[in-house]
């Protein structure tokens, strides 16, 4: 942690301002100075910034300048951007989302702030946006301006760039025309007008490439009740620029935006690095067993980490590398949150994900108790949101990860054969897309909650099934939802989450959704088997279910319904999916004990005797 009072940069801050006088007394660095104070960090000395000033070029006639060269040589740009995407999440993660903002932008507003003091924003808008146009479409003046920043910024060395207003579109076009040696560790706009509709038809003529190679991460900070923004962010003109809404009223002035947590925290971070700040309580008996949420987490990580090595493909495999590293530093972040909101402690297995490294199991797992888990790993996106096709990998994983948790690696092996089995049982008649489906590539409900997914197949009975519904109710876009809730009745977990699957049945999912449940539920079960430990009987009362509630559909809407209605073909796609499986169970003896003849016995049963 950096020592009270002690200011340590690890860059210059360059600020760009807007159409005004320039703010020759330096009002702004006041302003930011307030905020960085408020939020924990140290305020900055003059000669610790840069702040050009141009104003004078702006209410000059007749201004002649070329514009200065492009210095920036694209290489290797693929790579680039994977790595730039990376630091992207992580400043996104440092500032989260501004609980004040609403969903609109002066539809939020009272009619008393729609008057007197609204002229004076709109006018100061249409000044800001007529000297952006001035500035995008004379090149004299544009060369001029870009000479008059460039004079000022060093000769090599990192700077944090920030600009505001009209010195947001100036710092866009900077980027490329930068000195050799200097980067841009984070660049920041504030009130930017640069997704106007002018801006857009000429952007390229502002930044023609995106320097992914020397600039670290852009957040684009805009109030959506800002007349100048229009309450649009960049990022549909500018694929690399991050948006990021926050709550600053009808305001434009930059003393709104430096005073506001989120861009304090972003450019003291950048300067000053981390503060250090540990919400965790230590505990000593969660310490050792670590929460549901903790213990799945790690589990999911750890797999991943073994899909990772097995990837053959090197592109391939480093591009996994940065969406898992990126995942792992969301998941530490969204498990701080969740445990600190519910008072309880973090483990230092959780705390050390930062590091990138693969995690540290906190918990013993027995081979009762993995096997839906292993079977939900294996069949899911680890990655998510990510999409990358990692083949066979995940299930060359299952016997790396038999191993790390100590079992047999043989284990692995027989859950694997028993995936392949289910899938094989469904073959490719019924359109079913696996490669979308059990690699995780697109947008299957089921798998969309990422790695917290595998929180459903946790034992519940052992560590309360409340944590295990906090947990899912805290990650993924809304918590339990979709096909994520379909997976209710999956092992001890099932009572915890039955309430959130209520309103999911097998004929109002999609095939998608369907076949990701049925195939993991059927899977497991199958893998039990194999493996010789507990049954599962609920799999086959889950089947029979959901063919009942599809057959029941279909018959009630077939009569009224068009003979080609895509909702019947559905149906009837559904009907023979669950058809096949539930013969696949019949097959091999995995209906329940009480179903079977009585001279007959579990098939293949002691696979380990």
């Amino acid at each position: 942690m950096r020592p009270p009072g002690v200011s340590v940069l690890f860059a210059k801050l360059v600020f760009l301002h807007g159409v005004g006088d320039g703010d020759p007394r330096g009002q702004w660095l006041t302003d930011l100075n307030h905020g960085l104070e408020s939020a924990g960090y140290k305020g900055l000395a003059r000669s610790e910034t840069i702040a050009p000033r141009y104003s004078d070029l702006l209410s000059t006639d007749g201004v002649r300048a070329s514009v200065p060269a492009r210095t920036y040589k694209p290489s290797n740009e693929d790579d680039r951007r994977r790595k730039y995407e990376f630091q992207q999440a992580n400043a996104a993660r440092l500032i989260g989302t501004d609980p004040d903002i609403g969903r609109f932008g002066f539809d939020d507003l009272p009619a008393v702030v729609l008057g007197p003091g609204q002229e004076a924003v709109i006018t100061a808008g249409i000044l800001q946006l007529h000297q952006v146009r001035r500035y995008i479409e004379n090149e004299n003046l544009r060369g001029a301006i870009l000479r008059r920043v460039l004079e000022h910024l060093p000769a090599s060395g990192e700077i944090v760039l920030v600009g505001h207003s009209l010195g947001s579109v100036v710092a866009v076009d900077l980027l490329d025309h930068l000195p050799v040696g200097v980067t841009v560790k984070r660049f920041i706009t504030i009130g930017s007008p640069a997704g106007s509709s002018f801006i857009h038809e000429n952007s390229e003529r502002l930044l023609k490439k995106f320097p992914y190679g020397i600039v670290g991460d852009w957040s684009n900070l805009y109030g959506r009740a800002d007349i100048v923004t229009a309450g649009r962010g960049l990022g549909s003109t500018f694929p690399a620029a991050a948006d990021h809404p926050i709550a600053v009223g009808p305001r434009h002035a930059a003393k709104a935006y430096f005073e506001h947590p989120s861009v304090a925290i972003l450019i003291g971070e950048a300067l000053q690095g981390s503060l250090g700040t540990d919400l965790a309580v230590r505990s000593v008996a969660l310490e050792v067993i670590g929460s549901v949420p903790e213990q799945t987490a790690l589990f999911a990580l750890a797999f991943a980490h073994h899909v990772r090595r097995r990837i053959k493909d090197k592109a391939v495999a480093g591009r996994y590398e940065l969406a898992l590293q990126t995942v792992q530093l969301e998941m530490a972040e969204s498990l701080r949150l969740l445990l600190a909101n519910e008072g309880r402690p973090l483990s230092g297995a959780v705390r050390s994900l930062s590091n990138g490294a693969p995690p540290t199991l906190i918990r013993a797992w027995s081979i009762d108790e993995v096997v839906e888990v292993l079977v939900l790993c294996a069949l899911s996106n680890l990655v998510q949101p990510y999409d990358v096709s990692t083949g066979d990998a995940p299930m060359d994983a299952l016997r790396d990860m038999a191993t790390e948790l100590h079992i047999q690696p043989e284990s692995g092996d027989r859950i694997r054969q028993a995936i392949t089995e289910v899938k094989g049982c469904l073959g490719g008649s019924t359109g079913v897309p696996w490669s979308r489906i059990l690699i995780g590539v697109g947008g299957v409900a089921l798998l969309a909650a990422g790695p917290l997914g595998v929180a459903l197949a946790a034992p519940a009975t052992a560590y309360g099934a409340a944590a295990v519904t906090g947990a899912l109710a805290a990650f993924g876009p809304g918590g339990m939802i979709g096909g994520l809730a379909m997976l209710s009745g999956l092992t001890s977990a099932g009572a915890a989450v039955a309430a959130g699957a209520a309103t999911v049945t097998a004929a109002n999912a999609s095939v998608d959704e369907l076949v990701a449940d049925v195939v993991i539920r059927v899977s497991s079960a199958r893998a039990r088997q194999l493996l010789d430990v507990t049954p599962d009987a609920g799999a086959w009362y889950y089947l029979v279910g959901a063919e009942t509630d599809v057959a029941a559909e279909l018959n009630r809407l077939t009569p009224l319904s068009d003979p080609k209605s895509p909702r019947i073909a559905d149906l009837e796609r559904k009907r023979e999916i669950l058809r096949r499986l539930l013969t696949f169970m019949l097959d091999h003896g995995l209906q329940p004990a009480e179903l079977l003849p009585a001279e007959q016995e579990p098939a293949e049963a002691g696979a380990f005797e």
